[in-house]
């Protein structure tokens, strides 16, 4: 019996702590990288100007018409104010606004909480490397049971997973999604253990203190986390329940199993009910209901992030390691003819963990697929989550294959470790590729010279020429605009004459000029009003924005 196998109170040998002291080595090493990585960034994505707004929000962002807005005014709009922390009833009642549930912006708004009046990348790095430090235990646990306590491949896909570029992506997209990640893995975590082990699951009976109860707390969490994580709980749920009744022919485990789950994200509902109007009624939730039902897409969204999975997760080899998995497979198969003792499954351990793993991340990574914003590489967001997973079931896959196939042709005993740490390199190789080729997101190195241009203009009068129907991206200029004294805000569909006597008569002039049709009419009028200025040049671009200097 498998149960038997698990005994967490067996005696650790030298070779264990062994392995232990290796694997916290392993993890150190990548904490080390994402720093170095979190200290390149230099620039922010508009909705992590988001999450620090969502988080500490004071009197609103709001962007008038021939007014000026000192630094403190919206700087406040992003940082904790002294007295006013760890109010997480405003925090929820703001990201009730919103689309997404609060509990990431409660953790955030905790660590500005604990540096009131500071605005810095690394508050938000820093609650995300919590969470990347306990994902690297949950995944090594999940792959140590999963693989039936293989020290090897636990260490191999702890290492592969934890220095991939878009794993580190994801710690510093300062967003909720390294959070989601953190309650997908323990969910997983949680179902897998109750399948190999006596300790959460009895036949014909559920634990509730040792299995639902756990359940219920993850789910509740999970929940408010991201609403991403109902999907891949609907898919772990009915794969569980499936092996439920295989198992024991019994529905009553199935109820209980199912009124948990209802219980848990019922309790997760109504002490947020704004969740009901996300998911139903807000702007992403039709949309990605639309999306959903639209049968028309389903190839091409299937196939964009396919393509991301591939390029970011496996370097652009994940159709070879498919094909090499199906190669071996066959091969196995032809020698098990010739041998009956040649195994061929592909995969260490228990198999029905296996297929229940493949099976909730296909479900999740389809449905989401068809459900995301495509945003180009920064939808690697959504799938992250699963792409450890799924990481774990391919290099789980190559790794016993091609273990059983070194066997089968009596490859002696040297040999068969040379080829796995042949393995070894090849997974980690595909990580080093992509950290050369510069594959880690988010960093937006090229602000680096546009916040230094600031800094060295913090005293000179800034013009924010913002467009009308999009005003709200003036706030993606955030990191720049905190290091000037303050700035002017025009509307480029205001083309009525200047008359602030500090734009008509300053010898030098900052300008933010946003991409709307009237730009080059206010760059004019902003030249025709001040005789001081002869003209202007370009500066700098970003996105939707271009800085102008005139003189």
């Amino acid at each position: 019996m498998i149960e038997k196998k698990w005994d967490f109170n067996k005696k650790k040998t030298v070779r264990d702590y062994a392995w232990q002291l290796g694997m916290l080595v392993l993890l150190c090493l990548q904490v080390l990288l994402v720093l170095y990585y979190g200290g390149k960034k230099a620039g922010f994505h508009e909705d992590e100007y988001y999450s620090y707004y969502s988080s500490n929000r004071t009197a609103g962002l709001y962007e008038p018409d021939r007014e000026w807005l000192d630094k403190d005014t919206y700087r406040n709009e992003f940082v904790v104010l002294e007295g006013e922390g760890f109010n997480y009833s405003l925090v929820a009642t703001v990201q009730s606004w919103d689309v997404h549930p609060p509990f990431f912006y409660f953790l955030l708004h905790t660590a500005c909480s604990l540096f009131p009046g500071i605005f810095s990348k690394w508050l938000g790095i820093g609650v995300n490397l919590f969470a990347y430090a306990v994902n690297f235990f949950l995944l090594a646990w999940l792959t140590y049971m999963v693989t039936d306590r293989n020290k090897i491949l636990t260490f191999l896909v702890s290492a592969a997973h934890g220095f991939n570029a878009v794993i580190i992506s994801g710690v510093l997209f300062i967003r909720m999604y390294e959070w989601l990640t953190l309650f997908v893995l323990l969910l997983a975590c949680l179902h897998v253990r109750a399948m190999i082990t006596e300790h959460s699951m009895r036949k014909g009976d559920l634990s509730f203190h040792k299995f639902l109860l756990p359940l219920m707390f993850v789910n509740y969490l999970g929940f408010l986390t991201q609403y991403y994580y109902i999907i891949f709980l609907f898919f772990m749920a009915a794969g569980f329940c499936l092996w439920l009744l295989w198992r024991d022919k019994n529905l009553w485990n199935c109820f209980r199993y199912g009124l948990s789950c209802a219980v848990s994200i019922g309790m997760a509902v109504i002490s947020y009910p704004a969740s009901l109007a996300h998911i139903f009624r807000g702007y992403r939730g039709t949309g990605a209901a639309a999306e959903f039902l639209d049968g028309a897409n389903t190839a091409d969204r299937f196939r964009f992030f396919g393509s991301l999975m591939d390029e970011y997760v496996f370097d652009g080899h994940f159709l070879l390691l498919l094909a090499l998995i199906f190669v071996m497979t066959i091969v196995l198969f032809i020698r098990k003819k010739k041998n009956s003792e040649v195994k061929t499954f592909v995969i260490e351990g228990d198999y029905k963990t296996y297929f229940l793993l493949l099976f909730a991340v296909f479900g999740y990574f389809f449905t989401v697929s068809k459900t995301a914003l495509l945003l180009y590489e920064t939808s690697n967001r959504y799938e992250l989550p699963v792409y450890g997973i799924c990481m774990l079931l391919t290099i789980a896959a190559v790794y016993t294959l091609s273990g059983r196939i070194f066997r089968a042709l009596f490859i002696n005993e040297r040999l068969r470790r040379a080829g796995i740490a042949f393995l070894f390199f090849l997974f980690l190789a595909q990580d080093v590729h992509e950290l050369v080729t510069g594959k880690v997101l988010f960093l937006y190195e090229e602000d680096r010279d546009r916040v230094e241009y600031a800094k060295e203009n913090a005293h000179a009068p800034v013009v924010i020429l913002y467009n009308a129907a999009t005003p709200y991206h003036v706030w993606w200029c955030s990191d720049e605009l905190l290091e000037y004294d303050g700035a002017y805000f025009m509307s480029e569909d205001n083309q009525e004459e200047i008359t602030d006597r500090i734009v008509c008569g300053s010898h030098k002039l900052i300008v933010y000029a946003a991409d709307g049709d009237t730009k080059e009419e206010s760059l004019a009028l902003i030249l025709r009003s001040n005789p001081e200025l002869e003209g202007y040049r370009m500066v700098g671009q970003k996105s939707l924005w271009s800085v102008y200097e005139f003189e």
